[in-house]
């Protein structure tokens, strides 16, 4: 997926064993566009660890990602299969290691490349002081080094800048790059600023730039180059839960802690997505919608979120639905199928309780949008 769930801070640093807490309340299952265009799919293992993810990207290309854990729950290898010509194919696989307190020390990417044979890739070495990273290198076929990167702190020991240099031509190093993150006063990320060396100076490529609610949630992330906006996501939560109630997938290839995502401290229900056009101009996409499983009803289809709080059922129906929560009124109700249009709405209700008749509407899958007072809640119906 091209389009990820949030933007994280930088590259992977460590991947400490990680455990889900048995407190865990929803687990993530599902990441959808409106478009139906992308999705991902996780499925997680008994220890609440992400087991595999099912990918539906933009080109129609179908990927499944599976990990395998160690003793103490590091993800020691990530296989990935790719669906070509109706037939799961084994494409690459990542493996990775790690020193005594989970630092991870050296990652390790395979190829096929359509054969029947894997073909070691490139390794990256990481070094640590104190448990904190302070650079890696990058070797491709495990002997060739081509890349050296850096890493600086400030006095919060939040890194403050990645220095690379390259050396794909063996004969001097050129390509240089770097990336300075600034923070606000109270340790959000405030901008990321990615440049390359040109030989005389350094050129901008472009900037991240964050912007937060009282709760520390990324609400807006834009990308600028120049003085435009080529790229900007916007993101809804829901305040009733924090990331510490979810289960959420750990993504080797991003980041090991949910709370490293820039910046999640309660359940994101929505994304909307902008993207510069062919004119230049900045125009919406589409939406990513995100649904939760209720823990409590792990492995049971379609469990639509039935918990403490707020829920829907019955789920599947046919005839009518109970929409309530026990906390906060429901403002409004929006129901939208998998097209992205809207094909039932209540507004101005302010209720703990609604019933809705759903008999018209054709079998299927549909996505419920519950307005609260602590923001946008968004769970799938079946409608039989």
């Amino acid at each position: 997926m091209n389009k990820t769930l949030l933007i994280c801070l930088t590259g992977i640093f460590s991947v400490a064993g990680f455990s889900q807490n048995i407190d865990k309340e929803y687990s993530l299952a599902e990441v959808r566009s409106s478009d139906q265009f992308e999705y991902e799919l996780y499925t997680y293992n008994s220890d609440l660890l992400l087991k595999a993810t099912d990918i539906l990207l933009d080109n129609e290309t179908q990927v499944r990602d599976t990990l395998s854990y160690d003793n103490s729950n590091n993800i020691i290898k990530l296989d990935t299969h790719q669906l070509l010509n109706d037939v799961w194919t084994h494409v690459s696989y990542v493996e990775y290691t790690y020193d005594a307190n989970g630092n991870r020390l050296s990652r390790s990417n395979y190829n096929s490349f359509g054969g029947s044979t894997f073909e070691l890739g490139g390794v990256y070495n990481y070094f640590y002081e104190n448990n904190k990273l302070t650079s890696r290198e990058l070797l491709m076929g495990g002997t060739n080094l081509v890349e050296t990167c850096t890493y600086t702190y400030n006095d919060s020991d939040q890194i403050v800048q990645e220095l690379a240099l390259e050396n794909w031509n063996s004969t001097s190093w050129e390509n240089s790059w770097k990336i300075d993150y600034e923070y606000n006063n109270d340790g959000t990320l405030q901008s990321s600023i990615s440049a390359y060396w040109n030989d005389i100076s350094w050129a901008p490529v472009g900037t991240n730039s964050f912007y937060y609610d009282d709760n520390k949630n990324c609400i807006k992330w834009e990308y600028v180059t120049g003085n435009r906006v080529v790229n900007k996501n916007e993101y809804e939560y829901n305040l009733d839960y924090t990331v510490d109630q979810l289960v959420l997938p750990i993504n080797p290839e991003v980041q090991s802690d949910p709370k490293s995502l820039v910046e999640m401290n309660n359940m994101v229900t929505l994304r909307h997505w902008y993207t510069q056009n062919d004119l230049g101009e900045l125009g919406y996409v589409c939406d990513f919608i995100y649904t939760y499983d209720y823990i409590g009803t792990t492995g049971t289809p379609d469990a639509a979120f039935i918990g403490d709080n707020i829920g829907i059922y019955p789920n599947p129906s046919a005839e009518s639905i109970t929409v309530f929560s026990r906390t906060n009124d429901i403002q409004g109700i929006e129901i939208i199928n998998t097209t992205g249009q809207s094909v039932l709405k209540v507004s101005n209700e302010n209720k703990k309780e609604m019933n809705l008749d759903v008999s018209s509407l054709s079998s299927g899958i549909y996505y419920v949008r519950m307005l609260t007072s602590k923001g946008m809640i968004t769970q799938k119906l079946v409608k039989e």
